[in-house]
């Protein structure tokens, strides 16, 4: 796919886009939570519908209405460049973040807004991150029925003096059209239980609400028909080139996981702060001890050749 593709305002857009020469984008909750709201503020901006979204370690995907190519790509450069920005001030780097190009499909009448809906949804049960769509939290699907799917239900009269001053920041912050940035979400989660973290990204996500599900459950009649739908259909997106990747992405869980248990990462991401050199001695302690592929090991410390 090329940006030169435009936008059809008549359909969906699904656009797809990648890390930077399939570099891991998504290295904990915290990339995804500013990633969301910079989503969620940009989109009033330029009066998108975000139809669905899925993020998966190294790539994402979102459906979207806009009403014309232009603000399509005004929305896109806007949003990627913001959260490159964010991305690397906090590991205190520069360079590209995504791949200079994104991908724009047009989904134009029912059966292929259908498709590109269960082909979205679908992307972690095809990567081995879930049996069923709506057990992946990054796709969103569950918080269609609930507001706290992944969390113990919140009373905020009984929270803690520490997570009502969170739960007031955040407020303040999609109050004023603000995303949340790095430095919010490391002091909350500096101080907060994690059952208290757990509730804060139920309460982040429900508060900067995406993506608007109403568009895709009106194309299946109902929340339920549509989860039945997706989960006996994949989808297909036959005019979506995806590079090579490896089947199941379970290896991105267990080598973060990983990183942060056995290697002394505090942050996953950290491990960008490293050289070059030390990210590719890195790289082959990783495939021997944990015998992931070296594309697995390579994307996750974004090393390029």
């Amino acid at each position: 796919m090329s940006r030169k593709r435009k936008y059809n305002p008549k359909g969906f857009a699904h656009v797809y886009q990648r890390g930077y020469r399939m570099g891991v984008l998504f290295y904990s909750v915290k990339d995804i939570l500013v990633f969301y709201t910079i989503l969620n503020v940009l989109k009033k901006k330029y009066d998108i519908t975000i139809v669905e979204l899925v993020c998966m370690y190294n790539h994402y995907h979102l459906l979207l209405k806009a009403d014309s190519q232009e603000t399509v790509s005004c929305f896109m450069c806007e949003f990627e460049t913001t959260y490159s920005k964010e991305f690397n001030k906090d590991i205190g780097a520069e360079g590209h973040v995504f791949q200079p190009n994104y991908g724009l499909s047009n989904k134009l009448g029912d059966k292929k807004k259908r498709d590109s809906c269960a082909y979205l949804a679908n992307n972690p049960v095809e990567k081995g991150l879930a049996v069923k769509t709506e057990d992946y939290r990054w796709n969103f699907l569950a918080y269609v029925v609930s507001d706290h799917p992944f969390s113990k239900k919140l009373v905020v009269r009984k929270a803690s003096t520490k997570m009502k001053k969170a739960l007031a920041e955040v407020k303040y912050l999609h109050n004023h059209e603000r995303y949340v940035n790095y430095i919010y979400l490391r002091k909350w989660f500096a101080v907060l239980s994690d059952d208290e973290i757990n509730q804060l990204i139920d309460f982040i996500i429900v508060k900067y609400k995406l993506p608007d599900y109403d568009e895709a459950i009106s194309l299946y009649g109902s929340y339920g028909s549509m989860l039945v739908a997706m989960n006996s259909n994949t989808g297909s997106e036959h005019d979506i080139h995806e590079d090579y990747s490896d089947k199941s992405y379970l290896p991105y869980v267990r080598l973060i996981r990983s990183l942060s248990r056995e290697y002394g990462y505090g942050d996953p991401k950290d491990v960008l702060r490293l050289s070059p050199e030390d990210r590719r001695k890195l790289c082959e302690v990783l495939i021997r001890d944990k015998q992931v592929s070296r594309f697995i090991a390579e994307t996750l410390l974004h090393i390029h050749k």
